[in-house]
């Protein structure tokens, strides 16, 4: 991506206002944890040269941090090829703002169906526009990436050839906090931020596969998109906002396909929803968080899976609803969304389980100890 007006320099990330608490970084040595893993004959890696990538942001009125988040884009280390905004229920005064600021950047106004459809309208155009670039860098604007970001993650993923998925080790904002180092997936159905509110004691600093990453700055391999996508989505919009990476990253696990959550590629991130924080959040979106709990287990869980783990999961569900219950009776209108969404996703089911079950198949029928 050619420089832009407005862009930051690599040295705004040295002051206590950027990204100082990246650059003196400890870095592990050789087989410690958070070092790179070594390519399955033992030596080391090649030096290849990174691969390109786009960018989009999904944006809906949150100018300001839009603009962090474009200088901090811009200041990659490893640019990328380029940039498009997607633009909910613009507000035009502070919209060309920002266009003003950061010309070179693609900029798509439309009207709010959610980060899913977002999402996808990003994936969409760089299949058209660059349909060469290997890689798409999705990114919430309220994430400001430290300047070896994009660099960190392709670096992995190129030696990595079935990972779809990849993220970084993403910071509170006081730059010390983990807000996540990717998401695991409990036997109770339910998904978490591994680390989320603890200190960044170097305690996640291993490059390692997860279940899922994080959406807020997630990077997609293109090749793998095809198997992912069902009726043409990518991101399902039946979900419009929230658990939209960890239905993907699940999809995908039952494809073939893995996610990689890469401790070296950092970021910070303003999340808007925090258990703390939850209540501050519209009801009508604190119930497509609820129904979209159910629509990734409709969609994704296997019927074996599910009846082992059945226990943990009633008694996860009834806790649950009585939490709803007591704490936050309007999320519980998501029941009814689930129930009006429940022959969409049971459809969009039989899609993954027959692409599933026909991979299963071939791996069957590979010959046992080729290499």
């Amino acid at each position: 991506m050619k420089a832009m007006k407005g862009e930051a320099r690599s040295s705004d990330f040295a002051s206590p206002a950027g990204f100082g608490v990246w650059a003196g970084a400890p870095q592990a040595a050789p087989g410690q944890a958070g070092s790179r893993e070594p390519t399955p004959s033992g030596a080391p890696r090649a030096a290849l040269p990174l691969p390109d990538y786009a960018a989009g942001i999904v944006n809906f009125r949150s100018y300001g941090d839009l603009l962090t988040c474009l200088a901090s884009l811009s200041a990659q280390r490893h640019p990328p090829r380029a940039v498009l905004v997607v633009d909910h229920d613009p507000e035009p005064g502070a919209a060309a703002a920002v266009r003003q600021a950061f010309p070179g950047v693609g900029w798509a106004p439309q009207p709010n169906r959610g980060f899913a459809a977002g999402a996808n309208r990003v994936l969409d155009w760089a299949a058209r526009e660059h349909p060469g670039v290997p890689f798409a860098l999705l990114l919430n604007p309220d994430v400001e990436l430290a300047p070896e970001y994009a660099g960190a993650l392709l670096r992995e993923m190129q030696h990595a050839p079935r990972v779809a998925l990849g993220a970084g080790k993403l910071l509170r904002p006081d730059g010390r906090t983990i807000d996540t180092a990717g998401i695991a997936m409990s036997r109770q159905r339910r998904s978490r931020d591994r680390g989320a509110g603890r200190l960044d004691r170097q305690q996640y600093d291993r490059c390692e596969t997860v279940f899922a990453v994080s959406g807020a700055a997630l990077m997609l391999r293109r090749a793998a998109l095809r198997d992912l996508a069902v009726g043409g989505e990518v991101f399902d919009e039946d979900f419009f906002a929230y658990r939209e990476e960890t239905d993907l990253a699940w999809r995908a696990g039952l494809l073939g396909w893995g996610a990689l959550y890469v401790p070296e590629a950092r970021a910070r991130h303003r999340r808007r929803w925090r258990p703390e924080t939850r209540r501050r959040v519209e009801p009508a979106v604190r119930r497509h968080s609820f129904k979209n709990h159910y629509l990734q287990l409709v969609k994704n869980e296997r019927a074996g899976d599910f009846v082992r783990d059945l226990p943990f999961i009633l008694g996860f569900e009834l806790l649950r609803l009585a939490h709803f219950l007591l704490r936050d009776p309007a999320a519980l209108a998501g029941y009814a969304d689930a129930l009006r969404l429940l022959p969409r996703a049971l459809a969009k089911r039989r899609v993954i389980q027959r692409r599933a079950g026909a991979l299963r198949a071939a791996s069957r029928l590979e010959p046992r100890g080729a290499e």
